[in-house]
């Protein structure tokens, strides 16, 4: 049976390996998960959610050795692999706790034999095919909706990550979830169509635009559910009233956190002209600051893109945006020498002289670059951030309250932070628009994603 290495994206070392699904397997995990969803949804909701409880209390306790396998398979640095984790064990006690809340059957009206009733009903067998830059969060994100909800989960991690993958099946396994409810399958993106086309109930998906609007298409032949998470390119508007140290500061943080591999990072800046310079200037001098270096060191700001595959294509992105008229002011190459000969590194870049249509602008762009366009005014900015085909996040940097309103209402976004760069609080929504997304994760409305609401009504009984 052939296998899945999995790389160091460091130095190019082998990890270890995972057997690659094939469709015999998948056909007997679509049968098992279908016979552990009939015992599963009939669990009482709050039994459901005790383990979603047990295995927030695991994640904390193995957060070291997790971590570490995080930065060793896809290069995140050891920090911001170990706030991965945290956040996504703060995330299992949101839904634990919201689960009994938000699924329990609502009654609608009742009086004398007359009871009509809301009730939020498990949809089957969910397909949870997950990628790889968050790869213990963003399948969380959606598989601990589904599983408190009674659904069963079959989850394809990434083939960049499996081993990670492996590990977080163990401790789903380990909080208390049946492995007929919970299951795990490995490969790349045939093994995930392979999936989707067995008799399963949903799917949930996080990727790129391409392949979600191909599952798309799929699931709408099938006429089951699904949910997508989609591509990124964050407009940040920085306006000529803004604190300018703060604006640069966290743009920076922003677009080079994860070595860029961020679907809601800030990848293009609009900035009015009157200011353009002097945030430029903090902005290089910034990201000259970064370290980049082995992503094990906790003093390591950007460590490797996740494969040479990617690096790659980053690296195509780059050169095309000043072959289209774009200047480098730092960074801009791949580092090849010396303890990064055999990694994926390059360099943090920052690019100027960007029109708002070339490719690096209407791209989404996997890797460390940020190109950064000067506008007239907030009607310019507002107009060139909305000619991305994306719509997942926006931000606004501006001390004027109209402005901010203007950029919250008018760039189409699925979220928008004003003087942030991102802001999550338990209940809030992810939800992507445009070519970003389709369904909602997170919060009261991540967990309905997961259900069929069905009007039960009764009389004389």
């Amino acid at each position: 049976m052939p296998e899945l290495k999995s790389i160091n994206p460091t130095d190019g070392s082998v990890l270890g390996s995972v057997k690659i699904s094939t469709k015999a397997d998948i056909e007997i995990v679509v049968k098992t998960a279908r016979q552990g969803y009939s015992q599963w949804r009939q669990v009482p909701i709050q039994k459901r959610a005790q383990t979603l409880l047990k295995l927030s209390s695991l994640l904390k306790q193995q957060v070291k050795p997790l971590a570490e396998l995080i930065t060793k398979e896809m290069g995140k640095p050891i920090t911001q692999s170990t706030d991965e984790i945290l956040t996504t064990a703060a995330d299992l006690l949101y839904n634990a706790k919201a689960g009994p809340k938000y699924l329990t059957a609502e009654i609608l009206a009742k009086k004398n034999k007359l009871t009509s009733v809301l009730a939020y009903d498990p949809v089957g067998i969910v397909a949870a095919i997950k990628p790889w830059n968050y790869p213990i969060n963003t399948p969380m994100l959606s598989i601990a909706p589904a599983l408190v909800a009674g659904n069963s989960v079959i989850f394809k991690p990434s083939e960049y990550t499996s081993l990670v993958g492996k590990e977080l099946a163990k401790l789903v396994w380990q909080a208390g979830i049946p492995k007929d409810v919970f299951q795990i399958i490995y490969g790349g993106s045939r093994i995930g169509a392979m999936l989707i086309d067995q008799p399963i109930d949903m799917v949930t998906f996080t990727g790129s635009s391409a392949v979600g609007k191909e599952i798309a298409n799929k699931c709408a032949a099938k006429l089951i559910k699904f949910s997508l998470e989609m591509g990124g390119s964050t407009p940040a508007i920085v306006c000529r009233d803004a604190d300018l140290e703060l604006a640069a500061g966290l743009i920076v943080k922003s677009r080079f956190e994860n070595c860029g591999q961020v679907c809601n990072a800030v990848k293009r800046v609009f900035v009015e002209r009157a200011v353009a310079s002097k945030l430029t200037n903090l902005i290089v001098k910034k990201t000259k600051a970064l370290k980049v270096g082995n992503p094990m060191d906790p003093a390591t700001d950007v460590g490797p893109l996740v494969s040479a595959k990617q690096l790659a294509a980053f690296e195509n992105q780059i050169t095309r945006g000043v072959v289209q008229g774009g200047r480098i002011l730092t960074g801009g190459r791949r580092i090849r020498e010396g303890k990064f000969m055999a990694g994926n590194f390059h360099q943090p870049t920052v690019m100027i002289h960007v029109q708002p249509r070339i490719d690096i602008m209407s791209e989404e762009t996997f890797g460390p670059v940020l190109p950064i366009c000067d506008v007239d005014n907030l009607d310019q900015a507002i107009h060139y951030a909305n000619l991305s085909p994306y719509g997942l996040t926006s931000a606004g940097f501006t001390k004027s309250k109209a402005s901010a309103e203007r950029i919250a209402n008018e760039v189409v976004a699925g979220g928008c932070y004003i003087n942030k760069d991102v802001a999550f609080y338990p209940g809030s929504p992810w939800t992507g628009l445009k070519d970003s997304g389709f369904g909602t994760a997170g919060g009261k409305h991540g967990l309905w994603e997961f259900t069929h609401k069905r009007h039960l009504h009764f009389e004389q009984v």
